[in-house]
């Protein structure tokens, strides 16, 4: 097949659109969820209206997944806060592939993008690379 200068000046412009969109969201939150319901809302056949008893169901469900996702992530900040002062064993994987085991005293937690990493030497792990907890000695 050939590609004629229209095609390739599209082809440009996609990849050049790509490139400079901002990173794409992973997940739905409750506002895009509204959203497709008032669209859904807006653009039913006016002779076979929507059940209202499904958006109901639907939204009563989001809601719940969305409370699951949130109780996780706070149970995994308060997780990383009662570590500090403990003693810890991490794992960490070198380039090569072998396994590096650090112990050393949580000094603190660092909270960033949902995520909690410990500090321990002034270095942050993520919570994943715990291997074992202690009392500081």
């Amino acid at each position: 097949m050939a590609i004629n200068s229209i095609n390739t000046l599209d082809a440009t412009a996609a990849a050049t659109t790509q490139t400079t969109k901002p990173a794409a969201k992973t997940s739905l939150d409750m506002d895009d969820f509204l959203k497709l319901m008032v669209a859904q809302l807006q653009n039913q056949d006016m002779n076979n209206t929507a059940d209202t008893s499904e958006y109901t169901s639907q939204m009563a469900q989001f809601s719940m997944v969305q409370a699951l996702t949130d109780l996780t992530e706070l149970s995994k900040t308060t997780y990383g806060l009662s570590m500090i002062g403990k003693e810890v064993t991490l794992a960490e994987t070198k380039s090569d592939g072998t396994l590096n085991v650090i112990t050393g005293t949580v000094e603190g937690v660092n909270l960033y993008n949902g995520d909690a990493q410990i500090i321990v030497n002034g270095v942050n792990y993520p919570m994943s690379s715990v291997m074992e907890v202690g009392q500081a000695k």
